[in-house]
């Protein structure tokens, strides 16, 4: 007898835990909570940037944190949740709102998380949040039922959010800025900078080759009279690029990152080669006044002698504007995007060409 009460004793607990787990606004060891209504997850969180004054670079304590929810509806009509009133963030006593009208043409960055969800369906929806780095917060969800006959509102459920879980997404906003620091020293300043393996994707022969090509158009411009051959070509890219090197200066800051898309606002100097004309035309004079030859070839070509003199003689200009790079990732590495002809075209002028303005 005393089994048999024990067997019913045991089978009552059973059951009022598997009730229990039936509770509305209940939180699951595997990191879901369920209602009447639905059942939600965090499907995965990163941080971004959105090209508005984030604030992440100047403090990182703060951030902006895209979480992206998995919810099912578990009821038999459609729920919905009525803009940012019904998504909440909690830390302790303090209530926050998610961002609103999170956009961004740049980096093709739109959160909507608008719409109902079907009975029985699955449907994930992005909320960001001004969260601080290493901090655990609960997000609450409190879903509407679609069903007006019984115009049910759920009770509220809450997803524990740890931010520290994403910590590595914070860390790795400015690896953009880094990449492209890392590609202008191995492409065009001829510099070894290990962050370029680390950081960045390229075809770097391809782009060497390029910067050389854009390099030569200029120098053709500005030496009219005499042909450069390949290997003259060659002594005059490596002295350009080793005063670069010396005399340029780069900051790259990102401004926007998100979905594998960023924008890098890059400030700079470098050397204007159109400055090499006047100084070029100074040469040619002198070797007129010194032979009483005034063949342009001949002229030309003594000042083509003294390009490493006419270099050093030139200043690095700082550039009027910022240049925004548009950069995209491959395979967890960066590259400037080529189908952007402001990005890449620009860069080449700039440090290939020397076109500063």
């Amino acid at each position: 007898m005393l089994k048999k009460l024990g067997m019913i004793s045991l089978l009552c607990v059973v059951i009022a835990s598997l009730a229990a787990c039936g509770k509305s606004g209940e939180k699951a060891a595997s990191g879901t909570a369920k209602s009447e209504l639905v059942e939600a997850s965090i499907d995965n969180a990163s941080y971004i940037l959105t090209g508005e004054d984030d604030g992440v670079s100047e403090n990182k304590k703060h951030g902006l944190l895209a979480v992206t929810l998995k919810v099912k509806n578990v009821s038999d009509s459609d729920v919905t949740f009525l803009g940012s009133e019904d998504i909440k963030l909690y830390d302790g006593d303090k209530q926050f709102n998610p961002k609103r009208n999170v956009y961004s043409s740049e980096v093709d960055l739109e959160i909507d998380n608008s719409g109902d969800i079907g009975a029985g369906k699955v449907k994930t929806m992005t909320y960001v949040f001004d969260v601080e780095k290493d901090k655990t917060y609960e997000i609450g969800l409190h879903p509407n039922s679609m069903d007006h006959d019984q115009n049910q509102k759920s009770e509220e459920i809450k997803l524990k959010l740890d931010t520290k879980k994403y910590a590595e997404s914070f860390d790795a906003l400015n690896d953009p800025a880094k990449a492209l620091t890392a590609y202008i020293d191995t492409i065009y300043l001829g510099k070894d900078n290990s962050d370029y393996e680390k950081y960045v994707t390229a075809d770097k022969a391809a782009l060497q080759d390029k910067a050389k090509k854009n390099f030569k158009e200029k120098m053709d411009g500005i030496f009219t009279e005499n042909n450069i051959s390949d290997s003259k070509l060659d002594k005059l890219y490596s002295s350009y690029q080793s005063f670069l090197a010396q005399k340029a200066k780069i900051e790259a800051k990102v401004s926007a990152n998100a979905k594998g898309k960023a924008v890098v606002v890059l400030n700079y100097s470098a050397i204007p080669l159109s400055d090499l004309r006047g100084k070029v035309f100074d040469y040619k004079k002198e070797y007129w006044k010194n032979t009483d030859d005034y063949d342009p070839k001949k002229s030309e070509k003594y000042a083509l002698s003294k390009f490493d003199t006419i270099l050093n003689k030139l200043d690095p200009k700082e550039g009027h504007y910022d240049l925004k790079v548009l950069m995209i990732q491959k395979d967890g590495k960066w590259t400037v995007d080529n189908s952007d002809e402001n990005s890449a075209e620009e860069i080449s002028n700039v440090f290939a060409a020397g076109e500063v303005y």
